[in-house]
This record gives C-alpha cells, structure tokens and sequence, in this order.
C-alpha cells in the first residue's frame, strides 16, 4: 500500500503539469472558437447586406460576387480564430491573467474580422459589376 501511495504521489506533479497545460491550451481553444463564432455570425450578416446591395443584379453576374465573397470570408475567419489564440498567447506570456487575455483578444480580434468582411463583401461586390459589364 506504501509503495503505491509513493509512486502517486511522485506522478501527482507531473499531473500538474499536465493539467496547467490543458488549461492554458483551453483558454487558446475558447478563444479560437468563440472568434469563430462571432466571425460566423458576423460574416452571415455582411452577406444578407451584401445580398441587398446586389439587388439589380442578375444571377449569374451576382454568383461570382458570392463565390467571391465567401471564399475570403472563409480565409477571414480562420485568420481572425487564429490571431485569436495568439494573441492570448502573447497575452498569457506577458503576464496577463488567462480570462483578462481571453476578454481583450476576442472583440479586439472580432471587430477587426468585421471591418475585413465588410472589406471582402465591397471585393464581391467590386467583382460582380466587374462581370457583369465586362461579360
């Protein structure tokens, strides 16, 4: 019984450890999915405007703006999920607290996600009227 209790109580900080580190990698993950989240949404609503702006225009001069804008919102928000996590990492390594990190990089990250959709939904749109007076 003694020699059990010794070998967990010699694996209880490695255990530690572990369990830090799961954290720490726990806080990057929430950061990464709720930006993706929020860029999700965000990028939902900037195609129904999007929608909206291309009213005049026929289908298939509008489908390319689409293509086009979903591809980039696509890019966008892996880009932002990502910037996200690292910067909860810089946070974290310059001694911020993981919840304090966690509040600061996500709206920071997601507003900056929504200027850049609104950036790939006027791309899309650049696109369409591009097809539709060039083709």
């Amino acid at each position: 019984m003694d020699a059990e209790l010794a070998r967990l109580d010699a694996a209880l900080p490695l255990r530690l450890f572990a369990v830090c580190i799961l954290f720490v990698m726990a806080i990057k993950l929430t950061a990464f999915i709720v930006t993706l989240l929020i860029n999700v949404a965000l990028g939902v609503a900037v195609l129904f405007f999007m929608l909206l702006t291309m009213n005049g225009f026929s289908e298939s001069d509008a489908s390319y703006g689409i293509i086009v804008y979903i591809v980039l919102a696509l890019l966008v928000t892996l880009l932002m999920s990502t910037s996200a996590a690292l910067l909860v990492h810089v946070l974290l390594k310059r001694g911020f607290s993981k919840i304090a990190s966690l509040f600061i990089a996500v709206p920071i990250v997601s507003v900056l996600g929504g200027v850049l959709k609104v950036c790939c939904s006027v791309a899309g749109v650049l696109v369409a009227e591009y097809v539709r007076v060039h083709f």
